[in-house]
């Protein structure tokens, strides 16, 4: 018996591992693509030169390369992976399988903060480094409001439980955010085209820059969030689980919701409203690879970071010249599938 219990978890093991390498090889296979597929298509060849080959000048295939889209890829692995991550925390914390930043209005109340922050009349007069410090500050003030909200209302004894109710308030909360958000963008006329891009996500423009200001952040987010993977494995099996080992289980779920809420705030401030990948990512992983948050946050990481850099290939390429704002591209993959989760939570709930 206990022979057979081995062989079959090294089965398991041995299934696990091999996913684990086609997510590596499908993230390394979307970033080719995603430097090499936009208005200018590029050979492999071509990509290959210019990241490897020493040469004394940059032309217009290195520039292209090196400078535009090497960063922009990173950029939209890196906020794929915060909100896949984000989404799963999400998830486990409210014990509810809709839960998402987007879908739960915390991305909408990181935007408003991220948006309230240019009004700040001292962000002119800083560096760069202190003023994107700051739009992510208050970006992470506007996510935290909206989890503070939403926690409230989850644990009002009426209401616990009712998956119905929380996501309502969340819809309630992204409408109410979002509405003062259009209001500040109307009022600023001269940016506001820019900013309306921006609120429907998007990584046009971004660079090198945007991807040092982003990487402590996200890097301190990630690691919160895979040090309290195993406390959510633990509430799984419900609160009085965690509290029977010892656990002290308000201050870890606050720990747990803090670190996915600036994770969300940090996407948000990047790439904007990126709705769904919290959403869809983390269902996907946990029915193909492990429910097992220990597992399933780092597996998490790397399709949300294929996701989202394949979806913003495509709004580099499906319109090209012209772009699409990536948020539409994963709203359009997303919605669908919200309504087949919710159709079927609420068919497993009759029976």
């Amino acid at each position: 018996m206990f022979s057979h219990l081995k062989k079959t978890n090294k089965n398991r093991l041995s299934l696990f591992t091999i996913k684990l390498i086609v997510a590596i090889c499908s993230l390394a296979l979307a970033i080719i693509c995603g430097i090499m597929l936009g208005t200018e298509k590029l050979t492999f060849a071509q990509v290959f030169s210019a990241l490897f080959k020493q040469k004394e000048k940059m032309n217009f295939v290195d520039v292209i390369v090196c400078n535009i889209r090497l960063p922009r890829v990173f950029l939209a692995g890196l906020c794929g992976a915060l909100l896949a991550g984000s989404g799963a925390v999400f998830q486990g914390c409210f014990r509810n399988s809709l839960a998402d930043s987007g879908v739960m209005g915390i991305s909408s109340g990181a935007a408003f903060g991220a948006v309230v922050s240019g009004l700040l009349p001292k962000i002119a007069t800083l560096p760069t480094f202190f003023s994107a410090n700051i739009t992510t500050f208050c970006a992470f003030a506007g996510s935290t409001v909206t989890v503070l909200l939403i926690y409230a209302v989850s644990k009002i004894p009426s209401q616990q439980g009712n998956s119905t109710t929380i996501l309502l308030t969340g819809t309630a909360a992204s409408t109410f955010f979002a509405s003062l958000t259009s209001f500040i963008i109307l009022a600023k006329e001269n940016e506001l085209y820019k900013m309306f891009v921006w609120t429907l996500g998007s990584f046009n423009g971004k660079g090198w820059d945007d991807l040092v200001l982003l990487l402590p952040v996200a890097i301190f987010s990630i690691l919160l969030m895979v040090f309290v993977s195993s406390f959510l494995d633990l509430i799984s099996g419900g609160r009085l689980l965690g509290e029977s080992l010892g656990l002290n289980v308000k201050k870890m779920q606050w720990l747990a919701l803090g670190s996915a809420s600036l994770a969300a705030a940090a996407a948000v401030c990047i790439g904007g409203t990126i709705g769904f990948v919290g959403l869809i990512i983390p269902h996907l992983v946990r029915r193909i690879y492990s429910p097992r948050y220990l597992l399933l946050l780092p597996v998490s990481f790397l399709w949300g970071a294929i996701f989202l850099i394949v979806a913003d290939t495509l709004a580099r390429t499906v319109m090209s010249p012209s772009e699409l704002p990536v948020g539409i591209v994963t709203a359009l993959v997303g919605s669908p599938f919200f309504v087949s989760i919710l159709f079927t939570t609420r068919n497993m709930s009759r029976e």
